[in-house]
Order: structure tokens, then C-alpha cells, then sequence
């Protein structure tokens, strides 16, 4: 009886033993997830400091550059870093001005070509806007749709007379 008792006892205990380190692991692994998480967070805000950095120097450097061209009077090719940047920011707007007044109706290209890229950008949002709203109004949930019929009801088929009813029904749905 004794030797039942203990044997009993030592399953309990081992049972209880199996559930803490069940319980052990698990705390472990969540704490290996947040520490994890914390290290991830930290690489995350480094990486973000030095590429902030690295563009502060970047401007900085471009700024003593200009200063020393300006100081050793090669305004010339001061000049031409500018023009450079300029060609290229004009025609980056052109052709996004031109891709913006394609997307307006023809009737309507006329009347806003002269606008500036954001006032134009504003207007092409604001009628696909408008134009976006109109195409939702048209397939409103619940909406009833009238079957249209080329024939009077007198002379169409059977097989039409099926066809018409069960649209006129599933519209009702």
C-alpha cells in the first residue's frame, strides 16, 4: 500500500515537474521574443540616426562646396550644377503635366493648360473625385435594376417570357 502511495506521489510530482518546465520554457521564449524585439527596436533607431546624419553631411558638404566655388569665383560652374538641376526638374514637370492634362476629357485640356502643376494635380483629382462618386452612386446595394425589353411581353417566347420574369425577380432581392 505504501509502495502504491509513493508511486503515486512520485507521478504527481513528476506531472508537476513536466507543467513548470512547460511553464519555464514558455516564460523563457517570451522573453527571448521581447528581448528580440527590443534589439530589433534599437538597430531600427540606429539605422535611422545614421542615415540622418549621412544626409545632414551630404548638405553640408554640398554647402562648403558651393561656398568655395563662390569664394574662387568659378561661378560658372556653380552655374551649370544649378542648370543641371533645373533641366531636369523641368522636365520632370512637363512631362507630368502633360500625362495629367491626357487624363482630362479633350473639351477640357484647353481650359486648364495654363494652370500651374499643383493647381493642375488639384483638378484632376477633384473631377476623378467627382467622376469616382458617380460610378459608386451606380452600383448602390439594394438599387432596383429595370430589365431592359426590345419586344412586348405578348411577343416574346416562353424561354423570354422565363428570362424577363426571373430578372425582374432577382433585381427584387
Amino acid at each position: 500500500m505504501l509502495e502504491e502511495q509513493s508511486g503515486s506521489e512520485s507521478q504527481v510530482n513528476s506531472e508537476q515537474d513536466v507543467q513548470t518546465d512547460t511553464q519555464d520554457s514558455g516564460q523563457n521564449s517570451t522573453d527571448s521574443l521581447n528581448q528580440e524585439k527590443a534589439y530589433s527596436q534599437k538597430q531600427r533607431k540606429r539605422a535611422q540616426s545614421a542615415e540622418a546624419e549621412n544626409e545632414k553631411l551630404k548638405a553640408r558638404m554640398k554647402k562648403i562646396e558651393e561656398d568655395s566655388l563662390a569664394e574662387q569665383g568659378k561661378y560658372k560652374e556653380l552655374w551649370e550644377q544649378d542648370k543641371s538641376d533645373a533641366e531636369w526638374a523641368r522636365g520632370y514637370k512637363k512631362d507630368r503635366k502633360a500625362s495629367l492634362l491626357e487624363s482630362l476629357p479633350e473639351d477640357k485640356r484647353e481650359k486648364f493648360m495654363n494652370l500651374d502643376l499643383v493647381a493642375l494635380e488639384a483638378v484632376v483629382e477633384e473631377l476623378s473625385g467627382a467622376k469616382g462618386n458617380k460610378e459608386t452612386m451606380k452600383a448602390v446595394p439594394g438599387q432596383v435594376t429595370t430589365p431592359t425589353i426590345n419586344k412586348s411581353y405578348g411577343e416574346m417566347s416562353e424561354e423570354e417570357r422565363r428570362l424577363y420574369h426571373s430578372q425582374v425577380m432577382g433585381s427584387r432581392k
